[in-house]
């Protein structure tokens, strides 16, 4: 605030010189009180005057009826005078009574008139300065619900609000629905400030790539201004921002402004001195071609954009078609049969063997689970195992499994038939931070010997920094069992971090036993994998065998069991104990060994050894 110079020429405080200018209403004379007594005592005297003068002195008849009239008239003038004193308060009452109902209903584009320095002066120039500062807390309050406190992009609400103007305009577009892969591991890795202003960085190169006018976005716009409205970028959800794009339609113009915004974050985004690599998954809906509906249009982008992430090109991109409903409705179906089965116990348990490379016995199995739908039969874990993660059903699944494979193991083990068993666990059993008080639980309820139990991780959740995943693991091999990681090589391995886990078992992952008979890549990094797992004082097992010369191709390679349909495919307990008992009358060793020795690249007839 600024200064005024006075006569002296000394500054004088801008505010202490308003003050000074300001009028003191209810004041001295500004009093009501006074003025109204003042006029009072006047008029009163004055009437008096003309009453009482008469009696005063000898007058004749004709003057004290003069001064009778005089007094009549000054009774009526001070009648008068008071009426209008009466209307001079009553009126600026009435328009502050009027000012304030408008108020009451909402509008605060409302003058206040303040046209005297009584006291109603007063009042109505403290309801001028409270409209005021209400049109401000209301435009405040109006930014708050209308925007995101981070970006300053429009928020969902708003951005809602716009869509819905802009098909009751009978305008035409797309909705771009964005997810931001890193954004929940940056923020649990380096905190919510380093996550916020990536984001930040992030919508950014956004709107840099888009001709985008968020910032100057106005959600109070009418439906006519909507058909005019410039693209609008807004942060949906937590990793989630959408985008509008009118007159957009063409499915050529979509993946243009798609390759568009991948590309803006094509390079490293720095925060902090941190270097950052975000990725982005884009779905698409065009309205009104996929729905009049703006709900629906965010739903049928959101959609798409799931599905990109499920896919492996490195831009991940989808556009809506009704197809994807279909997928959404076969998903709802299923998660409904999971809940089913669980309740009504329609899960089962199947056994894979795995067999040893050097003797051919039977050294153990694997537990995989099976659905026994009622209609379509059995239905594998490919098929619902994905869906039981994404509605978080795989926790009750996989404690069914670990419940049912202990209890088993324990039968055979009575029988005097120690077989050991290895069970798969996911990632969000993991995050239970009573997993491992679990797995030891039902050890001791089946009375199971813990050394056949083996716990089976994939590299993925091997490599998560989860706080606790390293403890259960203590934990579970403190109590005899044994920790395995599945698929290895086919994730990004930090190797420091899965010594850290100080596991006991390795599987070379199927995907490099497709080319492990002739020499190449396959056949190296297997190579590589058994002798790294042989280094570290592991057992190694190669799974997903399904041919002679793969089976003599692991047994060469130096690993310690082998997995796979070539052996059999997973059985139910009775037709694995069948499988066993059979096997063991006809030893297959002798026809293994002698296909060993001529070695992988005789391929003779594929035959399955019982």
């Amino acid at each position: 605030m600024g200064s005024i110079l006075g006569r002296n020429g000394k500054a004088i405080p801008e505010a202490a010189f308003m003050d000074q200018k300001a009028p003191r209403y209810g004041i001295g004379i500004n009093s009501l009180s006074f003025r109204l007594m003042a006029i009072y005592v006047v008029l009163v005297a004055i009437c008096l005057g003309f009453v009482t003068k008469p009696f005063l002195a000898e007058h004749s008849a004709s003057d004290t009826a003069l001064h009778l009239a005089y007094a009549l008239a000054g009774l009526i003038l001070t009648a008068g005078l008071m009426a209008l004193m009466s209307r001079k308060l009553t009126r600026p009452i009435s328009q502050l009574t009027e000012v304030a109902r408008t108020i009451a209903d909402g509008d605060l584009d409302v003058e206040v008139p303040v046209d005297c320095s009584c006291e109603i002066g007063a009042l109505s120039e403290s309801m001028s300065t409270m409209v005021s500062r209400l049109r401000s807390s209301t435009a405040e309050i109006r930014d708050l619900a209308n925007k995101d406190t981070i970006t300053g992009l429009p928020n969902r609400r708003s951005f809602q609000a716009l869509l819905e103007r802009q098909l009751e305009g009978g305008a035409t577009g797309s909705v771009f629905f964005i997810d931001i892969f890193e954004l929940r591991r940056v923020n649990d890795h380096f905190g919510h400030d380093t996550s916020d202003q990536l984001l930040r960085n992030i919508v950014r190169l956004l709107e840099n790539a888009s001709p985008c006018r968020s910032r100057k976005f106005d959600p109070e716009h009418s439906a006519s201004e909507a058909k005019s409205v410039a693209p609008v970028l807004a942060r949906f959800g937590s990793t989630e921002l959408v985008l509008l794009v009118p007159d957009f339609c063409e499915i050529s113009q979509i993946e243009a402004l798609s390759d568009w915004l991948h590309n803006a974050l094509s390079n490293a985004v720095e925060v902090s001195g941190r270097q950052f690599h975000p990725q982005i998954a884009i779905g698409a809906a065009r309205y009104p071609d996929d729905s009049a509906s703006a709900i629906e249009i965010i739903q049928y982008a959101a959609l798409a954009c799931n599905t990109a992430m499920g896919i492996a090109e490195a831009r991940k991109t989808v556009v809506f078609h009704p197809r994807l409903l279909d997928a959404i409705k076969a998903r709802d179906a299923m998660e409904h049969d999971l809940r089913t089965a669980i309740a009504e116990h329609q899960f089962e348990v199947y056994y894979q063997p795995k067999v040893s490379a050097n003797t051919w016995s039977l050294t153990g199995v694997e537990a995989l689970v099976r659905l026994n739908h009622p209609t379509r039969g059995v239905v594998g874990p490919a098929e619902f195992i994905p869906i039981a993660e994404m509605t978080g059903l795989i926790s009750e699944i996989g404690l069914i499994v670990l419940d049912e494979a202990i209890s088993q193991c324990a039968a055979w083990a009575r029988k005097g038939q120690m077989i050991e068993v290895s069970i798969n666990v996911s990632l969000e059993q993991c995050k239970n931070a009573a997993f491992s008080d679990l797995a030891i639980e039902l050890i001791r309820k089946h009375d199971c010997p813990a050394h056949l139990i083996t716990i089976e991780i994939t590299e993925t959740v091997a490599n998560t920094s989860i706080s606790g995943i390293c403890s259960h693991f203590a934990a579970l091999r403190a109590a005899g069992m044994r920790i395995a990681i599945d698929d290895f090589g086919t994730g990004y391995s930090n190797l420091a971090h899965i010594h850290d886990l100080e596991f006991d078992v390795l599987k070379v992952d199927r995907a490099f036993v497709i080319g492990i008979e002739s020499e190449g890549p396959s056949r190296e990094v297997s190579r590589a994998i058994i002798q790294l797992g042989k280094n570290l004082g592991c057992r190694v097992v190669v799974e997903g065998t399904e041919t002679p010369g793969q089976v003599a191709a692991a047994a060469l390679l130096g690993c310690d069991e082998i997995q796979g349909f070539y052996f059999s495919k997973p059985m139910k307990r009775g037709d694995f104990e069948a499988w066993n008992t059979l096997r063991k009358q006809r030893p297959a060793r002798g026809a293994l060994d002698a296909f060993i020795t001529a070695g992988p690249s005789h391929k003779p007839r594929r035959a399955r050894i019982a």
